[in-house]
């Protein structure tokens, strides 16, 4: 438990306070604000399961009517497995999913406008593959920008084609890595749940049209020397 000494301020300190005085009672009362939140013991927060693919959004312990005189600098989120998850700042949260099992670590500064750090959060997170809806601690959220990229992706049907499709991940990955040696660049790996079976589809490309799509198939079926019946040109939901 850490001590910390306040002190107090009298009433008649604070009725007579002239106006000129005004912005001092304001950052007065922020920092005793400040003070009852960090009184507490302050111990670093347990990790916290969430799936792969989830978008969570975090926000901060801080809440405080004087929350407008502040910053909320949120650090780039860092992996375990030097991976770059997605992410995105609005509203004071932030928002972040990721495509790789590991652990995720989201640093919060909270300072003053003059730049003066006042308070200072951590949170942690393990991402695994698959945890049940009813065993979530969390509801998952979904990025800002989403509503946006919806409406442009039902003015613009796309098309890609799928290889494999496995119930192993390292299947999977060494599926992508072979089209990758291929020279199939634009590879991708999307979890699908069928019937509480977890799959990995393996896809590759991005097309307009599904004539494109059919095209690009043709060209996967002649270099793995794949019947392209067994092939599939899908588009994307």
């Amino acid at each position: 438990m850490v001590q910390i000494q306040v002190k107090m301020v009298s009433l008649n300190q604070i009725i007579f306070l002239d106006k000129g005085k005004n912005m001092k009672l304001k950052y007065l009362i922020l920092n005793l604000t400040i003070i009852l939140i960090t009184s507490a013991c302050s111990e670093s927060a347990s990790s916290q399961n969430i799936q792969v693919g989830d978008t969570i959004k975090i926000t901060s312990t801080f809440n405080s009517s004087n929350s407008g005189d502040v910053n909320y600098v949120w650090h780039a989120p860092k992996s375990s497995n030097s991976s770059v998850p997605r992410f995105e700042i609005k509203d004071n949260a932030m928002y972040f999913s990721t495509s790789e099992v590991g652990s995720y670590d989201i640093h919060l500064s909270i300072e003053t406008k003059d730049g003066k750090k006042i308070l200072e959060e951590d949170f942690s997170f393990d991402a695994v593959e698959f945890i049940n809806k009813n065993e979530k601690m969390y509801k998952p959220a979904v990025f800002p920008s989403t509503g946006k990229q919806k409406k442009v992706e039902r003015m613009l049907p796309h098309f890609t084609v799928q290889v494999y499709s496995r119930t192993i991940k390292k299947e999977a990955v060494q599926d992508s890595t072979m089209l990758y040696d291929f020279g199939f660049e634009d590879v991708y790996i999307e979890n699908f749940k069928k019937d509480g079976t977890l799959y990995f589809r393996v896809r590759t490309g991005n097309f307009n049209t599904k004539l494109k799509a059919e095209r690009h198939l043709d060209k996967i079926s002649k270099a793995l020397e794949i019947e392209p019946k067994n092939l599939w040109a899908v588009e994307n939901k």
